[in-house]
C-alpha cells in the first residue's frame, strides 16, 4: 500500500519539474512563460534557446513521463496503477504547484510515458500524425487529433477497457491544456482556410 502512496506523490512531483522553465531560467535568467505563447514547452523554449533548448526540453519532459512508468514497474505495480501514475505526471507537468499551476501542455511527457508503458501506443499516435499532417499542416493540431483517435484505435485493437478509459482521460487533459491552440486554429481556419496560420507549441 505504501508503494502506491509513494508513486502518487512522486509522479506528480516529477511532472512538476518543467525542463524548459528551469533550463531557460538557469541559462538565460528569464521566465520562458513571459515570451511567445507563455508556456514551458519545447517550441516556446526554442524561441529563447534555439534548437538545443528545444531538444533538451523535449527529452527532459519525455524522460519524466518514462520514469513514472519505470518506477511502477520497479515496484511491481499493476497496469492500472501505472496508468494512474502517467495521469499524475501529466497533471504535474501542466499544473506545477511551484510555478503557480502554469506549466506546459503535456504532449512530450505523454510521449515518454506511452513509449515506456506500451510502445505500440506511440506507433499508433505517430502513424496517425503522418496520415493527417497533410490535412492540418500544424504539428500541435495534428498531434492533438491523433491523440483523440488513440482511444478508438485501442478499442479497434481490442485493448482492455481500462486502457481505453485512461487514454480518453489523457486526451481530455491535454486537449484542455491546449485549448488556446485549438481556438487559435479555429480562428485561422475560419479566416484563412485549412492548414493556414503560424504553427504553435508542440508540448
Amino acid at each position: 500500500m505504501w508503494e502506491k502512496g509513494i508513486v502518487i506523490i512522486l509522479s506528480y512531483l516529477m511532472g512538476c519539474f518543467n525542463t524548459g522553465y528551469y533550463y531557460v531560467k538557469l541559462r538565460y535568467g528569464q521566465d520562458v512563460r513571459t515570451v511567445g505563447i507563455n508556456v514551458t514547452g519545447a517550441y516556446n523554449v526554442s524561441k529563447v534557446a534555439g534548437k538545443l533548448g528545444f531538444i533538451i526540453t523535449f527529452l527532459g519532459d519525455a524522460l519524466k513521463g518514462g520514469l513514472s512508468v519505470l518506477l511502477c514497474r520497479w515496484l511491481n505495480l499493476s497496469d492500472t496503477m501505472t496508468m494512474i501514475s502517467i495521469l499524475l505526471v501529466i497533471v504535474g507537468h501542466i499544473f506545477p504547484f511551484q510555478l503557480k499551476f502554469k506549466g506546459g501542455k503535456g504532449l512530450s511527457t505523454a510521449f515518454g510515458a506511452f513509449l515506456a508503458f506500451h510502445p505500440l501506443w506511440v506507433i499508433y499516435w505517430f502513424l496517425t500524425c503522418v496520415i493527417f499532417f497533410p490535412i492540418f499542416r500544424r504539428y500541435t493540431i495534428t498531434c492533438l487529433f491523433a491523440l483523440m483517435l488513440l482511444p478508438l484505435e485501442l478499442f479497434i485493437g481490442n485493448y482492455p477497457w481500462k486502457m481505453i478509459v485512461f487514454a480518453i482521460l489523457y486526451a481530455i487533459l491535454i486537449l484542455f491544456a491546449c485549448r488556446n491552440n485549438l481556438l487559435e486554429y479555429v480562428k485561422a481556419r475560419a479566416y484563412q482556410g485549412w492548414g493556414k496560420g503560424k504553427d504553435d507549441d508542440i508540448q
